[in-house]
């Protein structure tokens, strides 16, 4: 298997034709098609069947293709760090980070890095914890910023926060007059949903939160901390959410109360196994942890940093 064969079934599979393909190529169509011929003996299973629009790929095929494919996107990667280092840019930072740390943490902790490395590029993908650990994984991010979770083969965790969940309501609510909101309150509430998956360190989490499912009612569900908020500030329900988004939303007339029992999420930096001592995620994690506590102090949030804390690694001699 060659990486001229695995070129050659990409442009086949993107553009159809075998013509067009060795076009793109740069070979004749009878080298094309003995490119993919012995593609396929090497691979064990055919990859294209011929039908009326041209060239379709079998159901092994598409599998096979989604895996050339990010192949190909780790060489696009490489090839756009040749042309930064071309032009003179050396240094490159790309983060992928959950949407509502993106808007929060990432605009004061970048302006605390450059104050550092000036010269870096920062690229940044907002992801969901489970893009972020491929992203990672796939090398097309140097570093994630997301959930903590149960460890994956191959990549290293460094603790940064813990947060307690809040509840946000309209200002108008009749409950945006108690100084802490608990669990009682919520009877017949009218909540937008998911409730939290993610609580750590909670007594009985999953029975309250079997309990609140029950309780409360749900007409809106959604994942995503600051649609949430949005739902909010529109006055369409309330919510328990990550506290993170509450300061963008404050002045929309969202009222953010302390909940009881506190019900714990935690983040974290996911980093490659190789990559812990890469110079740019050591001062970028310097300057995340210092913003984490100011932005805690600033918005009065029930947030605290992770210094100090210890760093996992798994390694894949460890994965079942």
């Amino acid at each position: 298997m060659t990486f001229r064969q695995l070129e050659a079934f990409l442009l086949a599979a993107r553009l159809g034709t075998l013509a067009a393909a060795a076009d793109a190529l740069g070979v004749t169509q009878s080298g094309m098609s003995r490119l993919i011929s012995e593609l396929e003996k090497n691979v064990g299973f055919a990859l294209f069947f011929r039908s009326g629009r041209g060239l379709e790929t079998t159901a092994q095929g598409r599998a096979f293709l989604r895996e050339v494919e990010r192949l190909f996107k780790g060489h696009e990667s490489l090839r756009d760090a040749a042309d930064q280092i071309r032009r003179g840019q050396k240094e490159r930072l790309r983060i992928a980070c959950l949407p509502t740390l993106s808007t929060a943490l990432l605009p004061g902790t970048i302006q605390r890095f450059h104050a550092a490395r000036p010269n870096v590029l920062i690229e940044i993908e907002t992801a969901s914890y489970g893009e972020t650990l491929n992203l990672v994984l796939e090398r097309r991010v140097d570093l994630g910023i997301t959930f903590e979770a149960p460890m994956t083969a191959g990549l290293i965790v460094q603790p940064l926060a813990e947060a307690a969940y809040v509840f946000a309501a309209h200002e108008s609510h009749p409950l945006a007059g108690r100084e802490v909101v608990s669990a009682e309150d919520l009877s017949g509430i009218q909540l937008i949903g998911v409730i939290p998956h993610r609580w750590h360190d909670a007594t009985n989490a999953e029975i309250l939160r079997d309990e609140l499912e029950q309780s409360s009612e749900h007409q809106i569900l959604c994942q995503t901390s600051a649609t949430r908020y949005a739902c909010v500030a529109a006055d369409l329900a309330a919510t328990l959410g990550e506290p993170f988004a509450s300061p963008l939303f404050r002045p929309l007339g969202v009222a953010v109360r302390p909940f009881t029992p506190r019900l714990v999420i935690r983040y974290a930096l996911i980093l490659p196994s190789d990559a812990e001592t890469l110079p740019e995620a050591v001062n970028f994690r310097a300057a995340l942890l210092d913003e984490l506590d100011d932005f805690a102090t600033r918005h009065g949030l029930d947030i605290r940093s992770l210094r100090g804390e210890p760093v996992v690694q798994q390694s894949p001699e460890k994965v079942e």
